[in-house]
């Protein structure tokens, strides 16, 4: 077991790491600006709470943060990096070669890989597909465990290797959620089903890292490649909401989480998550939370329904 922690940043930046050896790895990072890499041909699986946490692989930049989780299994190096204002909390485990594949193989079915046939080739034959997740009750606590002892300098292989297998278990576990998705899509082909999976997938991944900026409906249904009219029907089919609600209740997450956790003014939170004005964040607050940005500034917890009821893919 590889365990590289906050002790190893030299100047804000984690100097690029290679794994060359069959043991598993765990990156654990506490900072405001972070760099590295690990190799491809393994299980990936990223996190990040606290701020926003860049990850590239095979011609893709995804950023996860406090709404997401990402788990692939790339042939290229994944680049990893973090540079914000305030510190971010960054979770990245890497799976020693066969571990995750002689861990599920007795769990897997045929239908599991069902997201996987017809994908690009990859070294790692596991059936989850490479896109973000929201966080939920089932991954969520198992990352944020690993994170909590890996911080705390516990150097027990077992033991992560026990809390390994166990992340893999809740993995299979949302991935067959996302299957039960995908054949309810109103298609005949299995084949037909797993590319609208695949390609609203992508469109979610481009709305999660790029809320920010002022996006529009060719601009999502471009990150698809589909025309407006079959993306906003099917982003419908799948999610249930249309692509705008789901861009603005993103940012009203965001929104929320400034409110609650720093001093920044209502104009700079509104230009920071990619509303159009005040008005436009205080009806959107209103609409999914039920607050006002006072009222939700003040507040320990916001009622609302969680991105994880629409985000799925």
């Amino acid at each position: 077991m590889v365990i590289r922690r906050i002790g190893e940043l030299a100047a804000g930046t984690l100097r690029p790491v290679a794994v060359r050896d069959d043991r598993n790895l765990i990156i654990s990072v506490n900072t405001c600006a972070a760099e590295y890499s690990v190799e491809g041909g393994r299980l990936v699986v990223r996190c990040a709470w606290q701020g926003r946490d860049e990850t590239g692989f095979e011609g893709r930049r995804v950023i996860v943060d406090d709404d997401t989780w990402l788990a692939m299994c790339p042939t290229t190096p994944v680049t990893c990096r973090v540079a914000s204002e305030r510190e971010v909390r960054s979770l990245t485990i890497v799976y020693r070669p066969g571990f995750a594949e002689s861990v599920l193989q007795t769990l897997l079915t045929p239908d599991d890989r069902l997201l996987a046939r017809g994908e690009s080739a990859s070294l790692c034959p596991l059936p989850f597909a490479s896109h973000l997740q929201p966080h939920d009750r089932s991954v969520t606590p198992v990352l944020m465990f690993i994170k909590r002892y890996s911080d705390m300098g516990l150097d027990d292989e077992l033991w992560y290797e026990e809390q390994l297998a166990f992340l893999l278990e809740r993995l299979l576990s949302r991935h067959r959620q996302i299957l039960d998705r995908a054949r309810a899509i109103p298609a005949r082909r299995s084949a037909t089903r797993r590319e609208i999976m695949r390609r609203i997938a992508l469109s979610t991944d481009f709305i999660h890292s790029s809320y920010e900026r002022t996006l529009t409906l060719d601009d999502m249904a471009g990150a698809a490649c589909l025309s407006r009219h079959h993306f906003l029907r099917l982003f419908k089919a799948v999610h249930g909401v249309t692509p705008h609600e789901f861009l603005q209740r993103k940012r009203t997450l965001v929104a929320a989480r400034l409110l609650k956790e720093s001093e920044r003014g209502v104009e700079e939170i509104v230009q920071r998550v990619g509303f159009d004005s005040r008005s436009t964040l205080f009806r959107a607050l209103r609409r999914f939370h039920g607050v006002t940005p006072r009222q939700c500034r003040r507040s320990t917890t916001v009622s609302s329904t969680p991105l994880s009821a629409y985000a799925v893919a």
